[in-house]
């Protein structure tokens, strides 16, 4: 029994799928617990979508119809007229110039209720009939540029993209970014031939796994950016490969090389640290496990978080990595050339045995690589 099989039979989890690849010898590692075991399953990836969206729109930069540092006001009215809160609190109308960058690397100024006490204190619960998310989109909690601030920005990103393709997000994957890979497990609103592939996914109660929702998603016509999507280990292992390829696979390319490698640096200001305020610590959405202390003295590029160089980590100066609400996360290494994926499908977030697990086998695959030296 491999040390991966004794930390799930010891763990509270209830299934796990992890695929990890060696690129420079080419050895693949999969581990699957009540999954199966061909990778094709279909996951809600929530937050792994936001990188997606990312090169959705550093698509749109290379074509030439914006700059990364254009102000979008004008291009998105919408986008321009949300409220913001000044200094002191108050909720007001603001002309503050945003731009694509400040989107993409978590700066506009939008949160999630589990990164922001403000949008909990003005906001409160969505009302009925409103989306969540879209709840959370209709406030900034500063200026674009004042800060980081994890939250709804890539799903105003999203509209951004629909705005300047003139497609729903969902069209524009499908023809630029999904469809090419043959991501053909990776939708927002899945074909009604998937479904069978879809999971459960489960809120955890202590020890106990509760169905958190419906197995099969109802049918959408807002396609969040920013968590969206549903997707399986196999077609998130072929976005992930295209990339460490530097955007090319085969004879496709869907960004240029310089694009992608600008993905792998940092995007922060120097005054401006990747860091969550204390809610996120004890937010019910929110597990015990390390995935947000772990991100001490990491930095932000364009999609994804990037490694600092913790002397505790296999990952290279650089690499990237990030995760989603249930429970999965993923790490693409350019320089070692290792990448590694983790499904569960529950929440809270960062979930003590799932981080750990994740961690662990992270650390086998990269052992791969060190093991043939």
């Amino acid at each position: 029994m491999s040390n991966i099989d004794l930390k799930f039979n010891e763990s509270e989890l209830n299934s796990a799928f992890m695929i990890g690849l060696d690129l420079k010898s080419g050895d693949k590692l999969t581990k699957t617990y009540n999954y199966s075991s061909d990778g094709d399953d279909i996951f809600r990836i929530a937050s792994m979508t936001k990188v997606i969206t990312t090169v959705a729109a550093l698509q749109q930069v290379e074509s030439g119809i914006v700059g990364i540092n254009d102000p979008l006001n004008n291009i998105v009215p919408e986008l321009a007229n949300v409220p913001a809160l000044d200094r002191e609190g108050n909720i007001c109308k603001s002309d503050a110039e945003i731009s694509m960058k400040h989107l993409i690397t978590h700066t506009g100024g939008f949160g999630y209720f589990f990164t922001s006490e403000e949008l909990n204190e003005h906001l409160g619960k969505a009302p009925i009939g409103k989306d969540l998310i879209q709840h959370q989109m209709s406030l900034r909690i500063f200026r674009p540029g004042e800060g980081f601030r994890y939250g709804t920005n890539i799903d105003w990103l999203g509209k951004v993209v629909e705005v300047l393709s003139g497609k729903s997000l969902e069209e524009y994957f499908r023809e630029h970014i999904s469809g090419p890979l043959e991501m053909n497990s990776t939708w927002f609103n899945p074909p009604k031939h998937l479904n069978e592939r879809v999971v459960d996914y489960y809120f955890k109660d202590k020890t106990k796994y509760n169905l958190a929702g419906s197995r099969i998603p109802e049918k959408s016509e807002f396609f969040s950016g920013g968590g969206g999507l549903l997707s399986s280990a196999n077609d998130y292992l072929k976005f992930l490969t295209c990339l460490i390829n530097w955007g090319k696979t085969g004879d496709l390319e869907i960004l240029k090389e310089e694009t992608v490698k600008s993905m792998f640096k940092d995007q922060l200001p120097e005054n401006i640290n990747l860091s969550f305020p204390s809610i996120s610590f004890n937010h019910p959405w929110i597990g015990k496990g390390d995935f947000i202390s772990d991100l001490d003295g990491c930095r932000w590029g364009y999609g994804w978080a990037l490694e600092a160089g913790n002397k505790n980590s296999l990952r290279s100066n650089g690499a990237a990595f990030w995760a989603g609400l249930f429970n999965s996360y993923f790490t693409i290494d350019p320089w070692k050339k290792v990448i590694v994926i983790y499904f569960s499908q529950f929440f809270p977030f960062n979930d003590k045995d799932a981080y750990s697990l994740y961690r662990a086998f992270e650390h086998e695959v990269y052992s791969i690589g060190n093991n043939q030296k």
